[in-house]
């Protein structure tokens, strides 16, 4: 990826694809966290396909809870990650998914027979957010984007109004990206979310987002 061009879905999306294999997270039927490795995959600019036995834990996971993350290692150091929610193909398209996905990655043909619907479900992810960080460059670049008509929900800390001005913050923090000012600011793209200005703060000014 190249990381003068802008920051958009699409950089995402192609980032993702670039990966190959996804790590993917859902929830349990009891609520805890479970994680695997996907590649029937298949990206579309507006969505991105998943492919699964209808009978596999992740596929009833799915149905139960389709809240999902999707992570995937660009390179070293720089990745992207899709929050959001999945939802079933329809099924008069099901077939048609299905066949895109075998065309991709063959490897699967044998495991989910193409023209069974029975056998296997395709879903899609079109609403959500991607978070790209890139841990390599200094300072690190961390940027949130809405995809589709989702909402991004972003993490890390603020600097509220009870902030003294010490600089005791930004002394603290590896990647200089704290700001002086009433209060002091954190500039959000650069901000490791490591938590040393929480701990160097001596009026608790640091909070979570």
């Amino acid at each position: 990826m190249d990381e003068e061009r802008n920051i958009d879905p699409i950089f995402c999306l192609r980032g993702l694809q670039s990966a190959k294999t996804l790590a993917c997270a859902t929830r349990g039927t009891d609520g805890s966290p479970r994680v695997r490795y996907l590649s029937a995959l298949h990206f579309e600019l507006d969505a991105v396909y998943l492919l699964s036995s209808r009978g596999m834990p992740f596929a009833r996971q799915l149905l139960a809870d389709p809240r999902l993350q999707l992570l995937g290692a660009v390179r070293k150091g720089v990745s992207v990650r899709l929050t959001g929610t999945a939802e079933v193909v329809p099924e008069d398209e099901q077939v048609r998914w299905r066949l895109r996905i075998f065309q991709e990655c063959p490897e699967y043909r044998d495991l989910y027979p193409p023209l069974k619907h029975d056998d296997s479900v395709v879903f899609f992810v079109r609403n959500g957010y991607f978070e790209y960080l890139d841990l390599v460059s200094s300072p690190i670049l961390r940027v949130y984007v809405p995809f589709g008509e989702g909402k991004v929900v972003p993490s890390g800390y603020r600097i509220t109004d009870a902030c003294g001005r010490c600089g005791s913050c930004r002394s603290a923090c590896p990647e200089n990206a704290i700001l002086p000012g009433s209060p002091f600011s954190i500039v959000q793209e650069h901000c490791l979310q490591c938590g040393a200005c929480v701990e160097a703060c001596p009026r608790g000014a640091v909070v979570p987002v």
